[in-house]
């Protein structure tokens, strides 16, 4: 579950929820890490309008690093498949070092030796995405997170406020804690952050309760997805009056439309062949 909440909502919940939390294993004890990712998607942006349809089956591919050169969490490197099938999402992911991880995204098999497991990923990464789907470089973006686990052992809940939410389309090689982002492609003020609640099942009720009586409203929310919309001339010239389409015995116009990410009325394009 997503939402976007301002301080104020952020000190609410968290005088509640801190004395239940502690830092999250992949965190220091302040439970904070910066994340950079490299986004790869193709020509036609097959990530962004699965994404915008809401197809149950759909699968997207990105190089994240963790961490940062001078902190206390050292740079680590995964390639990810986030795979949504019939509504259900799992993440496969490959721990390797960055150059390997962009010889992946290139087609090409990484050179360090691999379990078998790992060695399918990159197959599928290669062969499906990267081959037949055209899928490459389209993005970089990085956020500050502060990520945090139940202190109950029984209980599987972790709450991440991700902040610094920044992308460009240039210069796409992810680096440790990259700070080289303009100030006009900072997606939010620096008072907003990304809110995510993780659990497996059903969220506890007093949990639900809380995040009501703090004004938490859940919606839909795709870091990439609203950074495209913002300003990548390829999905700008799917979205131009080529869409536009003539009424029957009229002079006025027609599209097809669909709500974005940003909460924008957008046109829809034209259906395509399923893709795998």
């Amino acid at each position: 579950m997503k939402f976007v909440i301002d301080g104020q909502t952020r000190a609410r919940l968290m005088e509640t929820l801190e004395p239940q939390l502690c830092a999250d294993a992949n965190a220091d004890e302040t439970a904070y890490y910066p994340i950079v990712s490299l986004y790869y998607d193709n020509d036609e942006r097959d990530c962004y309008w699965e994404k915008i349809r809401g197809s149950r089956n759909r699968r997207k591919f990105r190089v994240r690093v963790y961490g940062s050169n001078n902190g206390k969490i050292p740079p680590t490197v995964f390639i990810e498949v986030k795979h949504k099938q019939e509504g259900r999402g799992v993440k496969r992911r490959v721990r390797m070092p960055l150059e390997e991880a962009l010889r992946v995204g290139r087609g090409e098999m990484p050179t360090m030796k691999l379990n078998p497991v790992d060695t399918r990923t990159c197959e599928e990464i290669i062969n499906d995405l990267v081959k037949r789907r055209g899928f490459k470089p389209v993005m970089v973006m990085r956020y500050d997170r502060r990520a945090y686990a139940a202190k109950d052992p029984t209980s599987d809940l972790r709450v991440t406020y991700d902040t610094g939410i920044a992308y460009r389309l240039d210069n796409l090689v992810p680096t440790p804690d990259d700070p080289n982002f303009r100030p006009e492609n900072y997606m939010y003020p620096e008072d907003i952050s990304v809110l995510e609640v993780k659990i497996t099942g059903t969220i506890p009720y007093w949990l639900s309760v809380l995040l009501a009586k703090t004004g938490c409203k859940l919606q839909s929310h795709s870091k990439y997805c609203n950074a495209l919309e913002r300003s990548d001339p390829v999905l700008r010239s799917m979205l131009a009056p080529k869409f536009l389409k003539p009424l029957p015995n009229s002079g006025d116009t027609e599209m097809d439309m669909v709500t974005s990410e940003s909460g924008l009325i957008i046109p829809e394009p034209p259906a395509s062949p399923a893709v795998g």
